[in-house]
């Protein structure tokens, strides 16, 4: 796992995030969750990777480590990672999703 935290006063632009994730080759897709929506223990078998956009969703592993992902952060997860995700946010999560095969 790689966790990357914004450390800009202003919040991102989609269109900066997009720039990036295609300078690294990787595929990626927008996509959003409403407050409360939630993921159970579930896995993807290449890299992914969790860029926020707006709003904050936490996220969790099975060495039961917890984070809180607000606009700006990345995650990383390598190949069959076992993770969950709830929005915690009180408007909806919107972020990008990316993988490399």
């Amino acid at each position: 796992m790689k966790l990357q935290r914004w450390d800009k006063n202003i919040p991102p632009s989609a269109k900066e995030l997009e720039n990036s994730l295609r300078q690294e080759g990787l595929d990626f897709y927008r996509w959003s969750d409403n407050p409360g929506v939630s993921y159970p223990w579930h896995t993807h078998p290449d890299l992914e990777v969790r860029w926020i956009i707006s709003g904050s969703i936490k996220m969790g592993l099975r060495n039961d480590k917890e984070v809180i992902l607000n606009p700006g952060d990345r995650l990383d997860l390598p190949a069959n990672t076992e993770h969950w995700a709830v929005v915690v946010s009180r408007v909806p999560v919107v972020y990008l999703c990316a993988s490399k095969k």
